[in-house]
């Protein structure tokens, strides 16, 4: 009985609590030029991080090619160790087997990444918000 009123007497007060408006309100501002002062702050962050006029989509279409690229990258560089592991394998048919199979496992993935890029370059090339014209790729032609 008594953790029945703790609980009851806490969702009360809770309750209670929520059910007050709040004190802090925000104030809009009387001081003339402050919006355009905020509005030229914001451009200048946005020319600083070398934003412009960029639409959301093509924002998403750039960060999903940058991780497309650093997969590709990542492929390369297992591709180029294993080959090297299988170089240096002396003739040693346990490492070879690891390399060769390090090898089909970095081509399966290097082929799930290029068809990933192109189905992401298909589908931002049909959508509305326009995620062509940044002139920066094959992806945003």
């Amino acid at each position: 009985m008594k953790n029945y009123l703790k609980k009851s007497s806490f969702i009360i007060l809770a309750a209670i609590l929520l059910s007050f408006p709040s004190f802090a309100l925000a104030q809009t501002s009387t001081s003339p030029g402050l919006s355009d002062r905020v509005n030229a702050q914001a451009e200048n962050m946005q020319n600083t991080a070398g934003l412009g006029d960029v639409s959301l989509g093509v924002v998403i279409s750039m960060v999903i090619r940058a991780a497309l690229t650093l997969l590709g990258i990542i492929f390369l560089v297992i591709i180029v160790f294993a080959g090297y592991r299988w170089m240096t394998a002396s003739g040693n048919e346990e490492a070879i087997q690891k390399a060769q199979s390090s090898i089909k496992r970095a081509i399966i993935g290097l082929v799930i990444v290029m068809l990933a890029y192109a189905i992401t370059a298909f589908v931002f090339n049909q959508l509305p918000f326009g995620a062509v014209g940044d002139g920066s790729g094959p992806m945003g032609s």
